[in-house]
């Protein structure tokens, strides 16, 4: 590990220890972890190369660490579709297709890998579905690796969408019943409660399932240019 890691690993309530898998580094707490794991996330990354094993970032009582693989060297990787599947998991709990994240971002991400319920992140300007949790992409029935690419204006019907945009411009929380996409075969009625918010000038809105889905017919103007 580098020079400026060890230094925050032999400060006062850090710890570590090496194993079979890699390296698990113990922080005081779930701030000092998320923090610590977003400003030397290149290092860590390099760190899993070497010991061609992985690294995770926990804290005392957490049960999804923040995990490191030597992969992440290389966010570029791609099938010869064009679709990445390179992800960042929490513990297998949580998954985003945007390895490097702003510290908001990231401990979002950490408390969704906590949430039982469905959760996702999904960018305004480009309606891309970037995290999403377990739970979710269980309830979307579809893998990560899918769901995290998705464009998500094909899953919405397009004046629901066009509503669902006015609303998050002049409200920061709030709860909606409506019709959505699971995946290309399945609609449902979902209740969300949706979130704006703002990274670094950039917008998102987090999505948190409030109810079990409730399957219908594909709707008329379902995957209608939006």
């Amino acid at each position: 590990m580098s020079a400026s890691v060890l230094r925050i690993l032999n400060q006062p309530g850090w710890n570590y220890k090496l194993s079979r898998e890699g390296v698990f580094i113990l922080a005081p707490t779930k701030q000092d972890a998320t923090y610590f794991a977003q400003s030397y996330g290149s290092a860590l990354t390099e760190t899993a190369v070497k010991i061609k094993g992985k690294v995770r970032v926990g804290w005392r009582g957490c049960k999804q660490p923040i995990e490191f693989y030597g992969w992440m060297t290389s966010q570029k990787s791609s099938t010869a579709g064009g679709t990445t599947h390179r992800l960042l998991p929490v513990g297998n709990a949580v998954f985003s297709s945007q390895v490097h994240l702003p510290i908001e971002l990231l401990c979002r991400m950490v408390a969704a890998a906590e949430n039982k319920r469905p959760v996702s992140i999904v960018r305004q300007d480009n309606h891309k579905q970037i995290i999403v949790n377990k739970p979710m992409s269980d309830m979307l029935q579809t893998s990560p690796e899918i769901v995290t690419q998705r464009v998500m204006t094909r899953f919405w019907l397009p004046g629901d969408l066009a509503e669902l945009e006015r609303r998050l411009r002049n409200e920061i929380r709030f709860t909606w019943t409506y019709f959505g996409g699971l995946n290309e075969q399945t609609w449902a009625i979902l209740t969300t409660e949706f979130e704006a918010f703002e990274v670094e000038g950039i917008w998102y809105r987090q999505g948190t399932c409030l109810a079990n889905p409730q399957p219908v017919p594909i709707p008329p103007g379902a995957f209608a240019p939006a």
